[in-house]
């Protein structure tokens, strides 16, 4: 019944009376199996006499582990937000509890802010070839979950060409800009041709674009002839094998 009390009744007082009403009829020194009761009358007692009121959130009929002695309830941290209640005796266990205590900061919502993302976007509208200046575009405040796939600085875009005409309601993505090639269709390039360990370097013309890693045909300016290589490097190009005119 005294347990009964507690649960329905609530305030403070009635659980430091029963807690110590429990502790005082069942003896110290008997041996029992502790409750989610008898815990948060443990709880409520020692904070109310430290001064501060809590409200543990634990369930009544919570079994925890055998003990023969009084709970102790101790901070956790240096503070009341967390506290251990701790049994001695006949095997010492401990458990941590959320004492709730009642107007602390830790039950008030913490507003997390979180820095805005930003993308870069034409100031006015533009057309496929034109190339970006940093006059042309400007930052502006976008979903965070859409900013993978945009760019965060006008350094990432300024200098590039237009794939394709674009306003300024588009965020300016990767799609929208024309690829970058490492060599351009009928530049100049240096050829590196590998023979028996030796490298020879020589002069040919590019017969089409490529990127970096890209495999082209180019044209050997001293024998005209038609080979094919991998780009290695701007306007750099390394012969694997031979090509067809």
């Amino acid at each position: 019944m005294l347990f009964l009390s507690f649960r329905l009744c609530g305030p403070v007082f009635y659980a430091v009376v029963a807690y110590f009403l429990v502790m005082v009829g069942s003896g110290a020194a008997q041996m029992r199996v502790v409750d989610g009761v008898e815990v948060r009358g443990a709880i409520v007692a020692r904070l109310a006499a430290a001064g501060e009121q809590a409200a543990p959130k634990l369930l009544p009929q919570k079994q925890f582990y055998r003990c023969d002695v009084p709970l102790e309830v101790k901070p956790s941290f240096g503070n009341w937000r967390s506290v251990d209640v701790i049994c001695s005796s006949p095997a010492r266990w401990k458990v941590s509890v959320r004492a709730q205590v009642k107007g602390h900061e830790v039950n008030m919502p913490i507003k997390v802010s979180l820095p805005k993302a930003e993308a870069v976007y034409l100031k006015l509208p533009m057309n496929k070839g034109d190339r970006l200046k940093l006059s042309d575009v400007e930052l502006r405040p976008i979903e965070r979950l859409s900013s993978e796939s945009v760019y965060a600085s006008p350094d990432q875009v300024v200098g590039r060409v237009l794939g394709q005409s674009l306003t300024p309601s588009i965020a300016v993505m990767p799609r929208h800009l024309a690829r970058e090639w490492s060599v351009q269709e009928e530049d100049i390039l240096s050829i590196y041709i590998v023979r028996g360990g030796i490298e020879v370097v020589s002069t040919g013309v590019a017969l089409q674009p490529g990127q970096l890693g890209d495999t082209i045909h180019v044209e050997n300016l001293s024998s005209e002839t038609v080979l094919i290589g991998r780009i290695i490097g701007e306007k750099k190009v390394e012969i694997i094998a031979k090509g067809r005119k």
